[in-house]
Order: structure tokens, then C-alpha cells, then sequence
């Protein structure tokens, strides 16, 4: 997709795909968008200059939203240092996303029964297409691991998939068409195990859908070892992916084909819902 920067009547820069590869969009909604995403994946309180400096926009045009935002609760400014970050109302809406998602209520006892058995933690994950790499949407985790990671993801938060074994494994069933689109872009390290050559990258995708599963050892985050299923319906199409992830030590302790047994299991009982 080609990515077009643009200036609107403000003088301020906005970056988006073609006016031919989507409908023409409302610029002021895009931008407040640009910024409260920026705050999501920067992981905490920014200034108007750091929002600024990753985004493009003016000042002037970022401090117009965040009051806006502000005034309406999505947005918390902090007194002591004038930074800014999420507000409230995006954990009522969070939670009212969740407690209405239909995939997650189908997970959740038969990822209960996987977590309780092995003492980690598994998580349901779905695509994620509005970006120019492969991403993912953590959509379900039950845990029941005694270890606390340090980037552990969360219901609801947006992730790389070339680095997460749910996201290698949803991967291994996108259309070649939408894998050239990706191809066009570099993939980052997260860590130094990560694949960051598109060849080797297709290479693993055709194992893993030849082999059923997915496995990532320390791909994503240092220490951490994750096993992944996808969950397909009867047509083979891709629904979503469902995996095991603990510590590396902890992880290989056990069978890997007792876990694979259990998670396809539990893959083909969840799927079974939406024949």
C-alpha cells in the first residue's frame, strides 16, 4: 500500500494510504486517532513535543484535540508535569468490548482448562490489518503461571506478529496477495532471535503451515518460549490463533506434543462454533 503524507488547510501533516486504496476519511477524526494510538503503543505519559515529533502534526493542532479529548474524559492530563495520557473512559470501553466479544466467551473454558493444567498462560489472538506489517489483537488470556513477565501482553493490545508465535501461526494462512503487501516493508527486531528477513520469514510460514503449529523461543521477548495452533473453520479459512507461552525453562519442562495435543484439541472445539 502506498503511504502518502498530505497537508490539510491547518498546515498540518497527515500520512495515510491513498485516496484509491480506501474512502476519503474525515481528517480531524484521523489525527485525534493518530494520537490517542501513539499513546497506546508509547506505553506512557508524552508531551505535545513527543506527540508531535511522532506524529507529524502541529502543536497547535495536537493541543486543539487533547483538550477536546480532554474535556470528553479520554484523555488525562498529568498536573504535576503537563503530559498527557489515556483517560478512564477508555477502560469502560475496554471492558464493555470484552465482556461483548463473542470469541473470547467461546475460549475462555477451554483455555482455562489448558492454563490450569500446565500453569501458564495461554492467549487467543486475532488479525490485525490496519498497518503496514502484520499485526495482532490479544482478544483473550487466562493464566494461571506463578512467573510474572515483563512484557506480558494484555486483552486488547496490539502486537507484532512476526515475533509471536499467534502471529506467525495466523500468518502462515494469509493470502499471498496480502503477504506481498507486507513484503514491502522491513521487518523490526524485538530481540535478537527475531526474524527480520522476509525469505527466512517465508521459509518459517511454510513450515508452520506444513507442521499445523507454531513455535517462538525467545522471538519476541528475551526469556520467553510460546507454542501456537491456528483455529480454522470447516472451509480452512483463518479464524484466529490459540497458544501456551511461559518461561523458556519452564515451557520445555513438559512435552511439546502433550501441549501441541491439547491446544489443537482445544482449536477444533472452539472453531466448532462457528460452522
Amino acid at each position: 500500500m502506498t503511504e502518502l503524507k498530505e497537508k490539510d488547510s491547518a498546515g498540518a501533516v497527515y500520512e495515510g494510504p491513498s485516496a484509491k486504496d480506501k474512502p476519503q476519511t474525515i481528517h480531524s477524526i484521523e489525527r485525534a486517532l493518530d494520537i490517542i494510538e501513539f499513546l497506546y503503543h508509547n506505553g506512557e505519559e508524552a508531551s505535545i513535543r513527543e506527540i508531535s515529533a511522532a506524529t507529524g502534526l502541529f502543536g497547535s493542532t495536537i493541543h486543539r484535540i487533547l483538550s477536546t479529548l480532554k474535556l470528553r474524559g479520554y484523555i488525562h492530563q498529568n498536573d504535576k508535569n503537563s503530559k498527557y495520557w489515556l483517560g478512564s473512559k477508555f477502560y469502560g470501553l475496554g471492558n464493555a468490548v470484552k465482556d461483548n466479544m463473542p470469541l473470547a466467551e467461546i475460549v475462555e473454558p477451554y483455555a482455562d482448562a489448558i492454563a490450569k493444567k500446565y500453569r501458564e498462560t495461554i492467549y487467543t489472538a486475532i488479525p490485525y490489518y490496519q498497518a503496514t506489517l502484520p499485526q495482532q489483537v490479544i482478544v483473550s488470556k487466562v493464566s494461571y503461571s506463578p512467573y510474572i513477565l515483563k512484557n506480558s501482553p494484555e486483552i486488547g493490545s496490539i502486537s507484532f506478529s512476526h515475533g509471536a508465535a499467534t502471529g506467525k501461526c495466523m500468518m502462515a494462512y494469509y493470502s499471498d496477495k496480502l503477504l506481498e503487501e507486507y513484503k514491502k516493508h522491513p521487518l523490526p527486531p524485538l530481540t535478537h532471535k527475531t526474524i527480520t528477513e522476509w525469505p527466512v520469514m517465508e521459509e518459517e510460514l511454510r513450515r508452520i503451515r506444513y507442521n499445523g503449529y507454531a513455535m517462538e523461543s525467545e522471538e519476541e521477548e528475551v526469556g520467553t518460549t510460546c507454542i501456537a495452533v491456528p483455529i480454522l473453520d470447516t472451509q480452512g479459512n483463518l479464524i484466529a490463533s490459540i497458544s501456551l507461552s511461559g518461561p523458556t525453562a519452564m515451557v520445555f519442562e513438559y512435552k511439546i506434543n502433550d501441549i501441541l495435543a491439547d491446544l489443537k484439541d482445544a482449536a477444533s472445539k472452539i472453531a466448532a462454533h462457528f460452522c
